[in-house]
This record gives C-alpha cells, sequence and structure tokens, in this order.
C-alpha cells in the first residue's frame, strides 16, 4: 500500500522539516518511534539536508543553510517580480461582483469583489489562464423598476452614477409598495424587454449601463477589473434559454403544477426549480442556467456567491448535472457587517462601497499627518488613497469567506500589527534600507541568527503558499502568509543592524529578496507597494 508522508514544521529545536510516521505503524506492527529511528538511520545527509535525527515518533530534518541561503536569494533576485509564478495551466473563467444595477455597491458586494479580484490574480500568477466576468442582470425586476421610475423622475447629474441610480430605485420601489395597481406596469415593461420592443430595449440599456459605470469606478478605485461584462438578456434573444428549456422538459425531473418546475428532491432538494413564470417570461434562474452553459465552453467554471445563493446555487448545479454538464465550483462567502449593523438595498439603508473607502481613506489621512506632519497634502492625500483602500482590501480577504466578518476600522488600519498598513510598512522600511546601499553580488552567511532563519523559510515557502491559495480558491492564506512576513521582516530590522554590521552584504540581500516577494505578494492582494509612508 502507498503512504503519503507529509512534511510538517516542527516547534522549537525538532529541525526546520518533520515527517510524522504515525500511519506507518498499524501498517509495520512497530511503534511510530522505532519507524523513525530505523528510517532516519537510513537517510544521507546530502544537498540541502545537513542532518536528520528522529524524536517522539517524527523523522526531523535539518536544513543546510550554508547552501540554501545563497540559492534562494540569488533564485529571488534573478527571477524578480517572477518568484513564485507557477507553469501554464488551464483556463478558468471566474465571475465575480455582479451586482444589480439599481445602485451602488454596498460592502457585501465589496467582499465578493475583493474575493474574486484577488483569487483571480492569484491563479493568474499560479499559471492558469483566468477570464473574469462579470454578470449584468437587466432583465430582473429591479432594473424594470428603475426603468419605470425614471419615467417621472429626472437623474440626479450631480451625484455619481450608481447613487443617481438607487435614488430613483428607492422612490419608485416605496410607491409601488404603496400601490400595487403599478406592479402590471413593472410586469409589462419586463414582458416588453423581453420581448425586444426597441423602445423598450433603449430604456433598460441606458438604465443598466449608466449604473454599471458607477460600480466600475467603485471597483477601479481599490484596482479592480473585470475582463469581460456578460448581459443576462443575451442568452434569451439568442434562444439559448429557450433551447435550455425544451430540454429539460424532455427530462423525468420536469414536471406542471400551474406552471413547470424542475423537481430536484431526488438530489435532496424541496425547492421547486420553476422555469417560466405563468406570463411566459423567464426567471433568473433559467437564464442563469443558459449563461453557465456558455461560461462552461470557455474554461473551468467558478462563481464567487454570497451564503443567501446557497440554495438557488444548489439548483443551478444540478440542473446542469441533469443536462450532463459539471457545476461550478463555488466560493461562497458569508456575510459582512460593519459594528452598526447590517445592509440592505431594498429601502435605502445600507453602506456603500464607496462610503466605506472614502472613510478609510479619511482615517488613513489622519494616521499619515500624524506620522508625516511635514509632508506636502498631496503626497498625504496619495499615500492615503493606496493605504485606505489598500486595507478596506485586506481586511476583507484576510478574513476566510466561509466565517462571517464585521469590519473594524481598529483592525483595518492598524500600523503596528494587523492590517495592510503593517505590510506597506515593511516594504517601504525595506526600500529605505536599499536607498542607503545597493546589495553586493556575493556575500558570506556568518552565523545565521534566529530572526534570520525565520525570515529565510518564509520567503522560500511563497511559490507553494501561492499554488495552495490558487488551488483551493482560498485567497486567505496568501494575506495569511503576508502579514507573517511583514512581522518576520519588522522582528529581523528592530534586532539586527543591517548597514552598520559585519554580516552587512548578506542582511542587504536579504532585505533586497525580501522586498521583492513582499511586492509580489502585495500585488496579488491588489494592494499597492508604497516606497514612502
Amino acid at each position: 500500500k502507498d503512504i503519503k508522508i507529509t512534511l510538517e514544521e516542527p516547534p522549537g529545536d525538532f529541525g526546520d522539516l518533520s515527517a510524522p510516521c504515525f500511519e506507518l505503524a498499524p501498517l509495520l506492527k512497530k511503534s511510530p518511534n522505532d519507524i523513525a529511528e530505523e528510517l532516519a538511520s537510513k537517510i544521507k545527509p546530502s544537498g540541502l539536508i545537513k542532518e536528520v535525527k528522529a524524536a517522539g515518533g517524527y523523522i526531523n530534518f535539518y536544513l543546510n543553510f550554508e547552501k540554501l541561503v545563497p540559492d534562494l536569494i540569488n533564485k529571488i533576485k534573478s527571477e524578480g517580480d517572477d518568484y513564485g509564478r507557477g507553469s501554464k495551466k488551464e483556463k478558468i473563467v471566474l465571475e465575480h461582483t455582479s451586482a444589480n444595477p439599481d445602485g451602488p455597491l454596498h460592502i457585501g458586494h465589496g467582499r465578493n469583489a475583493i474575493i474574486g479580484d484577488t483569487l483571480a490574480r492569484i491563479m493568474r500568477f499560479a499559471g492558469y489562464g483566468v477570464e473574469t466576468q462579470y454578470y449584468i442582470n437587466d432583465m430582473g425586476r429591479q432594473l424594470a423598476v428603475v426603468v419605470w421610475g425614471l419615467e417621472t423622475r429626472a437623474l440626479d447629474k450631480e451625484k455619481k452614477n450608481d447613487h443617481a441610480i438607487s435614488e430613483v430605485y428607492i422612490a419608485a420601489n416605496k410607491e409601488v409598495e404603496e400601490n400595487e395597481e403599478h406592479e402590471a406596469a413593472i410586469s409589462g415593461l419586463m414582458k416588453g424587454y423581453e420581448a425586444g420592443d426597441e423602445k423598450i430595449k433603449e430604456r433598460f440599456e441606458f438604465a443598466a449601463n449608466y449604473s454599471t459605470e458607477g460600480a466600475k469606478e467603485t471597483l477601479e478605485r481599490m484596482h479592480i477589473k473585470h475582463d469581460i461584462f456578460v448581459w443576462e438578456s443575451v442568452f434569451v434573444r439568442d434562444c439559448s434559454v429557450e433551447k435550455v428549456v425544451k430540454e429539460l422538459e424532455q427530462t423525468k425531473y420536469f414536471k406542471i403544477n400551474e406552471v413547470g418546475y424542475l423537481d430536484l428532491s431526488e438530489f435532496g432538494i424541496e425547492k421547486e426549480l420553476i422555469l417560466k413564470r405563468r406570463d411566459g417570461t423567464y426567471l433568473y434562474a433559467t437564464r442563469d442556467i443558459a449563461y453557465h452553459l456558455w461560461k462552461s465552453k470557455r474554461g473551468r467554471v467558478v462563481d464567487v456567491l454570497g451564503a443567501d445563493h446557497k440554495l438557488v446555487s444548489s439548483q443551478l448545479g444540478h440542473a446542469l448535472e441533469i443536462l450532463g454538464e459539471e457545476p461550478p465550483e463555488l466560493v461562497i462567502y458569508e456575510f459582512i457587517s460593519l459594528p452598526e449593523g447590517s445592509m440592505s438595498t431594498r429601502r435605502g439603508v445600507f453602506v456603500s462601497l464607496d462610503d466605506l473607502l472614502d472613510e478609510s481613506v479619511k482615517r488613513a489621512y489622519e494616521e499619515v499627518d500624524k506620522r508625516r506632519p511635514d509632508e506636502s497634502t498631496t503626497l498625504k492625500s496619495n499615500i492615503s488613497e493606496s493605504v485606505g483602500t489598500g486595507a478596506v482590501r485586506f481586511n476583507i480577504v484576510k478574513i476566510a469567506p466561509e466565517k462571517s466578518l464585521v469590519f473594524r476600522w481598529e483592525d483595518a488600519l492598524d500600523f503596528e500589527k494587523q492590517g495592510s498598513p503593517f505590510i506597506q510598512y515593511a516594504y517601504a522600511r525595506a526600500c529605505r534600507i536599499l536607498e542607503h546601499e545597493k546589495p553586493a553580488a556575493d556575500f558570506d552567511t556568518g552565523e545565521l541568527k534566529e530572526n534570520e532563519t525565520a525570515l529565510l523559510k518564509l520567503l522560500s515557502k511563497f511559490p507553494d503558499v501561492v499554488l495552495e491559495s490558487a488551488n483551493s480558491g482560498k485567497p486567505a492564506l496568501l494575506a495569511t502568509y503576508t502579514s507573517e512576513l511583514a512581522s518576520a521582516f519588522h522582528r529581523f530590522y528592530m534586532f539586527e543592524p543591517v548597514l552598520k554590521s559585519d554580516e552587512k552584504d548578506f542582511r542587504l540581500n536579504l532585505v533586497y529578496a525580501t522586498a521583492i516577494v513582499l511586492e509580489n505578494a502585495l500585488n496579488l492582494l491588489g494592494i499597492d507597494a508604497l516606497t514612502r509612508m
């Protein structure tokens, strides 16, 4: 039987890497300690392995840092911004953000966009061909309410596009809720748009484009761009949705009870998946099936979705399986809130992503001004924009998607240990050292200090962290690693002098290698690597 032996980082003085022998014990009918002793005695140290010892059922490996250090540092220096880049892999179609075009992005959309964009960056760097998509829901009721509202209301041109659309939506939605007779007009607009009425089509497309342009501005402020924007209506107009419905109607899962639906109880889902409304128009879920069939022809499909989409995404996945297609891979994230409470766009009680970014930049400016009171307002504003937007990105992506998140300012804008300003400051500090003197081509490590060893180990792990983050769909792994690297560099800087040291040549090279990896990591996290803070 093949046994997979894993390598771990042991605590304390038990070497640099260790392999547990506990799974071998029942197979070999020996104690883990005896197995470890026997195997350790047969492993001859060579190359990067200096010594092998057994202890407590583990085989402990001690690295040959005299060989490892120059190899590692020279590799990082020669590869530069390609250090950690993976070999070419398959194409991935990654959909994220995809907010309804009825107003500004709120901080829940922000979590979606930040997770999606960071994952796309990491996957590309790991070697995957990635196409990011934003799905515009132009056939939903929300946009129809906006279009109806615009019949009697003018857009406030003084406001950002998506905020102006939101004002119309909130007022119109309130009017519809107070007078149900307006529902007929909303329904008529939806039918007309689906039927391809040119005048109605023009109005829907104007409203959707107007709102989406505002969302794009917000996303670009955080360095987020999508490769393509896909309109939901495309799949109705090219008859893809009609074709999907006809195919599903031929399966054993199709049932009729006033309306046609899929019975997914065989898959443990009791809620019916309705394919068409009574008025003959298609539902979002049906159009989404057609969209996913189209996506699947372009590559491996990954969707970033909120926890409120769990049921719908499960229904979608089983519908695709019924049609003989692979369901999408899902990155599901839980809700995000501020300490004051949660968000809702329906009645206008929400925290927009724009407001969150503005507040973050404002708070960052206050901190930068304290630290650099004599600098120009322009420089402080530029630094604050990078620090503030980076703080929002990092504070969101560092938490695993499956965990709920309360966004706290004291964590996001922590310059001392937790937040992205701490990481940006580590990079700026490294750059400042290198401004004084460039690293020599040759160096002697001397006797390595503990802080140097810790830093070197982290630098060597960067390519593995990138690959693991990409393959597992967990960008939080890279965020955690980057925070640990910044902490290790700050400790090194605090206790090991660089420019006034006998090991100056080596330590300058170590600083240079650290700066390269920090910059690569920050780029993957979508955060500006600042040379001054």
